[in-house]
């Protein structure tokens, strides 16, 4: 399928407002990422190969950069009339065996490559001419645009007010050519034209790893449903964590993220009734690019922990999963005591709810050493 897909990202234009080229302008994730880079990247990793960024204004700069990336280049001679016309050149470059093309302007870098995935997995089975990621009832980029339509763009048809025009006339005339797909993904409707876009640019992709609240909220209500009980502690779970986390950042040089503590405790039971629910969660959270809130996830049921070891998130979601049963907070010996009550007569059982005992102890002992607080303290439990 990834030899018929391609993509376009547009990279043509002045950057007027940004007084910067956008495309060039560095964001996390090592000393030669830029905006462009993050692009290009997206959906390398997600094996698409034939990537083409086409180019205007400062043309040898943006072509020397998509090189050094591994992509195609074509110069848009009339990139000053607009981005439509640097989809037509897009378009026009495309190879013949082309099924369709993802459109991904250069100023929308923060696209996850779980919106990706869940677009191509749609693909495979889906007879529509337009594709559109949707986040909380909004659409989004990238739209995947099936071949039916290049010869209208090419030609211009339609397109008076550029390419949106088009794909209005298509879905007002066959709505059923057009398809949405639900997304957990705000980024998708997040673009960078202004040096205030940029500076928030720059802060979203340090914590791409984990869902903001919105995000989270979409994510357990859309994607992966879960029931209002499992909500319920799970929101207990991340209020605890949250706790938690304040408490121990007072005394720690490198603070913890509170946010991603909150993500983590809401999310550590997404798959819960599944089969290693901790494992097969976490890999959901993997797919969609979740990456952090995934590792936090993996270790909320079992986690190596020692008094050496420096606490983290995981460790702190894993205490608060143990400090919260149903969404009632309680003592770590009550969480245990129903399960050992349970599994009594199973020794292997037993030897391990007792180890998972021992650790969530140990984490709390840490947190109790670090802060000198009670851990009741800490989360007005009473004894």
């Amino acid at each position: 399928m990834a030899d018929s897909l391609s993509v376009l990202i547009p990279a043509a234009g002045y950057s007027s407002r940004m007084g910067k080229l956008k495309g060039l302008l560095p964001l996390p994730g090592g000393r030669s990422c830029t905006v462009l880079k993050r692009c290009v990247d997206l959906f390398q990793d997600c094996g698409l190969g034939h990537i083409t960024v086409v180019t205007g204004h400062a043309r040898e700069e943006i072509e020397s950069a998509a090189c050094r990336y591994g992509c195609n280049t074509v110069f848009n001679p009339d990139f000053a009339d607009g981005m439509f016309s640097s989809i037509q050149a897009g378009v026009n470059s495309l190879p013949a065996s082309t099924e369709a093309f993802f459109l991904l302007p250069v100023d929308i870098p923060l696209v996850r490559t779980g919106t990706i995935q869940r677009l191509l997995l749609t693909h495979t089975t889906s007879s529509t001419q337009i594709l559109y990621p949707v986040f909380n009832g909004r659409r989004g980029h990238p739209p995947l645009i099936h071949k039916s339509l290049f010869e209208l763009i090419r030609n211009g048809e339609h397109c008076e007010q550029g390419l949106r025009s088009l794909l209005s006339h298509v879905e007002h005339n066959n709505p059923l050519a057009v398809q949405e797909v639900a997304t957990c993904d705000a980024n998708i409707l997040f673009d960078v034209d202004t040096p205030d876009d940029y500076h928030q640019a720059y802060s979203r992709a340090l914590v791409l790893g984990y869902p903001t609240k919105e995000e989270c909220d979409c994510l357990i209500k859309e994607i992966y449903p879960m029931p209002d009980k499992g909500i319920a502690h799970g929101e207990e779970v991340a209020r605890v964590a949250v706790c938690l986390c304040k408490e121990v950042n007072r005394y720690m040089d490198n603070p913890l993220d509170a946010s991603l503590c909150y993500a983590g405790g809401l999310l550590h039971d997404i798959a819960k009734g599944y089969p290693q629910h901790e494992a097969t969660g976490a890999t959901w959270l993997w797919q969609l690019g979740f990456h952090s809130a995934a590792t936090v996830v993996a270790a909320h049921k079992d986690i190596d922990f020692s008094p050496e070891t420096s606490l983290t998130e995981k460790e702190l979601v894993h205490l608060a999963d143990k400090i919260v049963r149903g969404s009632r907070r309680v003592q770590v010996a009550e969480r245990f005591a129903e399960k050992m009550e349970i599994y009594k007569d199973d020794p292997l059982a037993v030897k391990a709810i007792q180890r998972r005992l021992d650790q969530a102890m140990q984490i709390k002992k840490a947190v109790e050493n670090l802060t000198e607080k009670k851990l009741n303290e800490i989360l007005d439990i009473r004894e």
